[in-house]
């Protein structure tokens, strides 16, 4: 008998909606306190990869549960940058 595993679910920080864990980009907090995309040590957050998502992720500041830090909203939009550098962003 063959089981089916369950696709790994993870919560958008940008939309606040779930989608498949390979759907979306992982992020975590590296050395000095900037954001790392990539899968990364420690506890870390997950963004679609859409413009709409980034977008409201980079206009916020403040906790970010899964992560479990503050992120200014400086410290967002460095990252943000860092994805659009990379090409990593979808229509």
């Amino acid at each position: 008998m063959s089981r089916k595993r369950a696709t790994p679910i993870r919560l958008c920080v940008g939309c606040g909606a779930r989608d498949a864990k390979e759907q979306m980009l992982r992020f975590s907090v590296g050395e000095e306190g900037r954001i790392v995309f990539g899968t990364g040590h420690g506890r870390g957050g997950y963004l679609h990869p859409r413009r709409q998502c980034v977008q409201i992720f980079s206009a916020r500041s403040g906790f970010v549960r899964s992560v479990g830090v503050v992120l200014s909203k400086a410290m967002r939009q460095a990252g943000v940058a860092c994805i659009e550098q990379n090409g990593e962003l979808r229509s």
